[in-house]
């Protein structure tokens, strides 16, 4: 940890500043904000674990500037009304650590948390992504119901803890029916008979899981920056390309109807960069199984050679018109 804050601007000229919400620590925080101070733009980490401790923000609708943000070590005060945007890579939470007494600690967790969140929604810039985005991820069944509502193809879908209501769901299916957790975090299994023995499935006692209908075809992620689509085709050999870290990736084109899906995904969850993921059936239907908020990108872009971070280095430099 005592090279959190290297590579953080150390000074503030009046300059407009760009806020890499992430650390050093984190590859696609550290490759944005090397991408902007190399083009001669001024950024900052904002890393959550600093804050109370060594950053500080003051946020005050009376004041001319709004408030206030300081990084942490040697960083002047930077006016809110200075800071043109914010790259949202990586929140790392609360931390109270330090307080030793559990009561006091959760109390701090609570008025931390709060300001946090408070100051994520009360910054008047360019959020990429916003606070709202960023939180509708987590809530995966809301965010396919959105999309539904939209218009776009998503595979069937159920949450549940309740066993007879996925046998009963794998029946319907056929059988084509994965599992993947509810939030995230964890790769997409397919449902086997096993699966379904009563021992396992008095597991949903513990948790719910999220369980969809299996869509074969070929991977396809789109990589949406401010209106700008990337496609490309993974051609992975396995149920989840995660676990296919060498499948090949190809750029590919879009029709027209599913590059318009694409924009109406990002409109619906309020996202101006995001990592879309498709599946394209042997049939030639195109599925929408998400929108990532705040994707990785650097592998993708040097196999397919797209612009990615010169897309999104020029919309956070840009801010919002």
């Amino acid at each position: 940890m005592k090279d959190a804050f290297k590579g953080t601007v150390v000074r503030y000229n009046g300059a407009t500043m760009i806020l890499v919400l992430g650390s050093p620590e984190e590859a696609h925080a550290a490759h944005v904000l090397e991408r902007i101070q190399r083009q001669g733009g001024e950024a900052c980490y904002f890393d959550t674990r600093r804050f109370p401790g060594e950053t500080r923000i003051t946020f005050d609708e009376n004041s001319p500037a709004g408030g206030f943000f300081q990084a942490g070590h040697g960083t002047k005060n930077i006016p809110l009304a200075d800071i043109r945007s914010v790259y949202w890579r990586y929140h790392y939470g609360v931390e109270t650590g330090h307080i030793p007494d559990a009561y006091i600690a959760s109390m701090a967790y609570r008025e931390i948390e709060s300001a946090l969140g408070s100051f994520c929604r009360v910054l008047d810039c360019l959020w990429v992504n916003p606070a709202a985005a960023i939180e509708m991820h987590r809530y995966k069944g809301y965010q396919l119901k959105l999309l539904k509502q939209a218009g776009l193809r998503v595979p069937e879908t159920i949450v549940t803890n309740n066993g007879a209501h996925v046998q009963a769901f794998f029946d319907r299916l056929q059988g084509r029916v994965v599992f993947k957790p509810v939030r995230g975090g964890a790769h997409t299994q397919p449902v086997t008979q096993a699966d379904l023995s009563p021992e396992r499935l008095k597991e949903l006692a513990k948790a719910p899981v999220q369980f969809q209908e299996r869509i074969e075809g070929v991977d396809i992620r789109v990589y949406y920056v401010n209106g700008e689509l990337f496609p490309a085709e993974i051609r992975s050999q396995t149920l989840d390309f995660r676990d296919d870290p060498d499948a090949p990736i190809v750029r590919t084109q879009l029709p027209e109807d599913v590059e318009a899906g694409c924009r109406t995904l990002a409109q619906t969850l309020g996202l101006v960069f995001s990592g879309i993921d498709i599946r394209r059936t042997p049939e030639g239907e195109y599925v929408f199984i998400e929108g990532n908020p705040s994707p990785m990108f650097i592998h993708f872009e040097r196999m397919a050679g797209y612009p990615i971070t010169d897309r999104l280095v020029r919309l956070l430099t840009e801010g919002r018109s």
